[in-house]
């Protein structure tokens, strides 16, 4: 009773956001034609009517403006993959089992994108009085990081957002929220903008209980289609299944993509990446979720919504642990579909892990080391590209001079630092080009330089040798002993 009350409060508040617009233009209009309509300054009285009517037509035309944006606004088709119930036929079945319990209407599509969350849209009309076309959106990263069962209890929460049991008044007052923010959204006039902004604050401080107890109903309709014990975990994964999406773009995928490489298995690697990472992974998801939503999020915090799910009658579900990608006739071929077209573009290499992250590495050594490279030919006149150029440097004790040509702009200090580091480079690259050494790749932390016989790469102490004229000679023998060619060795297959 009590939403329901706050749903028509909502609505009459939905109203009154147009009233109120239109409302300013005729008190703007009003004033012009009637009021105020002669100002007298140091001169002869001068007419201001032409302005004032001038500016309540300028507030009528960005209203309507904005207005009309609003009503021609649709959604536009998700980026993804289609999956047609030939492709999918066991997902289909089951989001038109949840449509059932829920009491809607099945969707016109289910779309597969590169997310990871759940959704369900829909282009209706008339402040969503007026269904329309109906998607199921599923994020493939989801769909490979959940079970079955999590799957079906997220999609029936999704689905039960559109539950007929909701009354026209709670879904007219929930899509009001959408409606006016994006109103206030295309609405350009300043003085217009401002007060319907403030009004649209009030309307979602009233609604925001609407919406949150739409949320805990959608939980229960998720309940009652795949049992309390799926949607709890459900509710427990999703934010780490988001948090591991986010860092594995970030990490591993995105740098890659900007130097023209992508992973051969784009959702293989993300699912590698989770189980290898999960549990630090959890543990960086909860430190950064907030303890408290906004107060416009409509969402209500996880916590309280397990809560809540204490008190939701459960019911018997036969227990589906099956990785929820098996829904999906065939995975990775769909998986690769999505990838490329979405990520892909002309010129981008595509590599297995295996290979990505050491390339990237090598490639990031030799970006280190070439200028450094420079530096020391401008210094010595030399054309050699190794590193006995830069130890005869160090041997004659010219690391600062090194160092500001490596970078001018630098003080002391920090030209050294820039020194070591394209030192460290150099010396990796040349590691790999001499087949001493080689990356491995690594899930949980950048890629490591192993010797041949399996150990880290002594760089600490081949650098700290370097470090000092007296013991170059040293570092020379500790590079030869480790199989390091100090001589220019031509850029191999690791430059792929």
């Amino acid at each position: 009773m009590k939403t329901t009350l706050r749903a028509m409060l909502s609505v009459a508040l939905l109203i009154g956001f147009y009233v109120l617009a239109v409302g300013l233009v005729v008190a703007v209009g009003a004033f012009g034609l009637g009021y105020g309509t002669d100002w007298a300054g140091s001169g002869a009285p001068t007419s201001i009517r032409p302005l004032v009517v001038g500016a309540a037509i300028a507030l009528l035309l960005v209203l309507i403006f904005a207005f009309g944006r609003v009503l021609a606004l649709r959604p536009p088709p998700p980026a993804g993959v289609r999956l047609t119930p030939e492709r999918a036929p066991e997902l289909w079945e089951i989001v038109r089992d949840l449509a059932a319990r829920v009491g809607t209407q099945e969707p016109d599509e289910i779309r597969l994108v590169a997310e990871a969350n759940a959704a369900v849209t829909e282009d209706a009309k008339l402040f969503g009085l007026v269904p329309g076309w109906r998607a199921v959106i599923v994020g493939l990263p989801l769909l490979r990081a959940y079970t079955v069962d999590q799957l079906r209890a997220v999609l029936a929460h999704e689905m039960g957002h559109f539950s007929g049991q909701h009354t026209a008044t709670v879904r007219l007052a929930h899509r009001g929220r959408m409606v006016i923010g994006e109103t206030v959204r295309h609405t350009t006039d300043g003085v217009l903008r401002a007060i319907l902004s403030g009004y649209a604050q009030l309307y979602v401080a009233v609604e925001q209980a609407v919406s949150r107890q739409l949320e805990f109903e959608a939980d229960g309709y998720a309940v009652g289609a795949a049992g309390r014990d799926a949607m709890v975990s459900a509710l427990l994964e999703i934010r780490v299944v988001a948090t591991a999406w986010d860092e594995y773009l970030e990490r591993h995928v995105l740098p890659a993509y900007d130097r023209g490489h992508l992973p051969e298995d784009l959702f293989g690697g993300f699912v590698a990446y989770l189980t290898e990472c999960r549990e630090e992974i959890r543990e960086r998801s909860v430190e950064v979720a907030p303890a408290e939503p906004a107060w416009w999020e409509s969402h209500p915090p996880i916590g309280e919504r397990i809560a809540a799910l204490r008190f939701v009658p459960d019911v018997s579900v036969a227990p589906d642990g099956r990785p929820a990608a098996v829904l999906l006739l065939e995975p990775d071929a769909t998986g690769r579909q999505l990838q490329a077209g979405l990520f892909e573009r002309p010129g981008v290499r595509l590599l297995p892990w295996d290979r990505l992250g050491p390339t990237l590495a090598y490639l990031s050594a030799r970006g280190l080391a070439h200028p450094l490279y420079q530096a020391a030919a401008r210094l010595t006149g030399r054309p050699d590209d190794d590193l006995d150029l830069l130890l005869d440097l160090f041997a004659a004790d010219r690391y600062a001079d090194l160092a500001r040509e490596l970078t001018p702009d630098a003080d002391g200090e920090d030209g050294l630092q820039a020194l070591t580091a394209a030192f460290e480079g150099a010396v990796e690259a040349a590691a790999v080009d001499s087949g001493a050494a080689a990356w491995r790749h690594s899930w949980s932390g950048p890629p490591e330089l192993l010797t041949t016989a399996g150990e880290p790469l002594p760089l600490g102490e081949l650098v700290e040798l370097a470090a000092d004229p007296a013991t170059v000679p040293a570092a020379r023998e500790r590079l030869a002993a480790l199989g390091i060619r100090l001589s220019a060795t031509p850029a191999t297959a690791h430059t792929a």
